[in-house]
């Protein structure tokens, strides 16, 4: 019951990994990087849609959790902090697993067409969470949901800040935001990209997700095993970091590879499974 109430709190309006555009954005690199067989099946999965256009179908069909509630812990997975390695077996999410079971689906012979459908539009979403940061969680802050902070003097959560403000604030549209991303992208690099295994990626995430956590904006007396600005029950003006221009500066970069990184890595997964 435990797992089951943290997976529903993660999952809640506000713990979307990439807003709209990251997800499009995801699609639309992996798009322009299928081979010319692999394009046609993906073609005549989605019924001639596009990769971009169905990345957010996963977030979209939460409107409905009497149907889809048992999706809703496909989208994180836990990763705590000083554990080595990662097992889903102890986590309150299945976004590892998901993934996983939406290319065995995907290869399938005896998949439906509505079954294939389903499992590439899941995928394309799927991939793009495991590559925000805050997806692959500490287990203590639902995703960055509870750690409270203003952005260019807006009040929002972390998780919110990174999946969809520092996006928008740029105010690219997805598609001059997937150019962008590529632009000076050689194969060599693109080879090192999509190197490594699942788990290996989220490992990765896992490891970035501790750098984004901004510094204390004032010390607390009490004793914590956490920032101070992490709290479900609110966090006062003066505890919450004020982040604007300088954070940006040093993380959208971080941001854009990422995005970047589930482009290449879904069509690297679409181009050797299909």
């Amino acid at each position: 019951m435990k797992f089951f109430i943290l997976g529903l709190a993660l999952v809640s309006t506000n713990s979307f990994a990439w807003g709209p555009t990251g997800h499009r954005v995801v699609g639309e690199v992996a798009q322009g990087k299928l081979n010319p067989a692999t394009l046609k099946k993906v073609k005549e999965i989605l019924k001639g849609k596009s990769l971009a256009d169905v990345s957010t179908w996963a977030d979209e069909i939460r409107s409905e959790p009497d149907k889809y509630k048992d999706t809703f812990k496909w989208h994180y997975t836990d990763f705590p902090d000083g554990h080595k390695h990662h097992d889903e077996s102890s986590s309150s999410g299945l976004l590892m697993t998901s993934i996983q079971n939406q290319i065995k689906i995907l290869k399938d012979k005896k998949s439906t067409a509505d079954q294939k459908e389903t499992a590439m539009k899941f995928l394309v979403h799927l991939v793009g969470d495991l590559h925000m940061p805050l997806h692959v969680g500490n287990g203590k802050d639902r995703g960055g949901n509870w750690c409270h902070v203003t952005f260019h003097g807006k009040k929002m959560n972390l998780h919110h800040l990174w999946d969809e403000a520092m996006i928008d604030f740029n105010k690219l549209s997805f598609t001059e935001m997937s150019r962008f991303i590529q632009e000076g992208l050689v194969e060599k690099d693109e080879k090192t990209l999509t190197g490594g295994k699942l788990a290996d990626w989220v490992e990765e995430s896992k490891n970035l997700r501790n750098e984004v956590y901004p510094p204390e904006a004032k010390s607390s007396k009490k004793k914590k095993d956490h920032f101070n600005y992490c709290n479900d029950d609110g966090v006062k003006k003066e505890f919450r970091p004020a982040l604007g221009y300088e954070y940006s500066y040093k993380f959208y970069p971080v941001l854009e590879k990422q995005l970047l990184k589930g482009g290449l890595r879904l069509a690297h997964i679409l181009n050797t499974e299909l």
